[in-house]
């Protein structure tokens, strides 16, 4: 079954992830086999190629976790290829208006709704499918987040959830406070856009689709989910690599 998100946040369920930017697999899967439900791997400014994404991706989905890839900028023939690997949500950074995400739910999507290739083999192996279950399957259960992270996007935000084939948006709260702010430091989820982002989470629910975070804590992860946002992540593997590290070191006492 391919299902797992879309179960998980039926209702008003939940989904917490871990944003992975190394491209080790053994690293990945470990964080994987942690409590996490989903870990969303960065090929934008993490480390990520192909090849490292066709390893993790099978790395994550193999402990029974979710793989969700953010692409690079623009590479709208990465989103059919990143779910070929068995992606089952793919991020698209910079989702400005509804031309930006007509073109990447066509990509997201096979045709009914979409014009994705014809190339499921991989992924319906990975989830023990056969090739007509996946594809049968895949356009509900696979995952196309508009990234939300401009003030334009945010102008256009009604436009984008409207397009069919965007399955919700994900908050991106260091580009959005500069874009709106105008501050060329980062103020994530401060006062300067605080309203915004809770107004991007009633729309995004009222219109019936996702709304999801990147979180830098815990505390910002609970402000998001008070706001409606469901899936959220809520820290990054480069973070638990050093909270690890300095909670041993600060035991250490000899």
């Amino acid at each position: 079954m391919i299902s797992r998100l879309q179960d998980a946040l039926a209702g008003d369920g939940k989904v917490i992830a871990c944003w992975c930017g190394y491209a080790d697999g053994l690293l990945t899967r470990h964080v994987a086999n942690q409590g996490f439900d989903a870990l969303v791997l960065d090929a934008q400014h993490g480390f990520h190629d192909e090849a490292s994404l066709l390893n993790c991706i099978q790395q994550v989905a193999q402990v029974g976790k979710s793989p969700l890839v953010r692409l690079p900028l623009d590479r709208w023939d990465l989103v059919q290829r990143v779910l070929d690997f068995g992606a089952l949500g793919v991020v698209a950074p910079m989702i400005n208006n509804a031309d930006d995400a007509l073109r990447f739910a066509q990509s997201a999507k096979y045709p009914g709704t979409g014009s994705r290739s014809y190339a499921p083999r991989h992924a319906a192996s990975l989830y023990g499918m056969s090739v007509e279950e996946y594809v049968l399957a895949a356009n509900e259960q696979t995952l196309a987040l508009a990234q939300i992270e401009t003030r334009e996007a945010y102008d256009n935000l009604d436009d984008i959830l409207a397009i069919d084939g965007i399955d919700g948006i994900l908050m991106g709260p260091s580009d959005f406070s500069i874009f709106v702010t105008g501050n060329p430091l980062p103020d994530q989820y401060g006062d300067g856009t605080i309203g915004l982002v809770e107004d991007i989470a009633k729309r995004t629910r009222a219109a019936g689709k996702i709304a999801a975070a990147f979180t830098l804590n815990p505390a910002h992860a609970r402000k998001c989910h008070d706001f409606g946002y469901r899936l959220i992540s809520v820290a990054m593997d480069s973070s638990l690599v050093q909270a690890g590290a300095a909670d041993i070191l600060s035991r250490t006492d000899f």
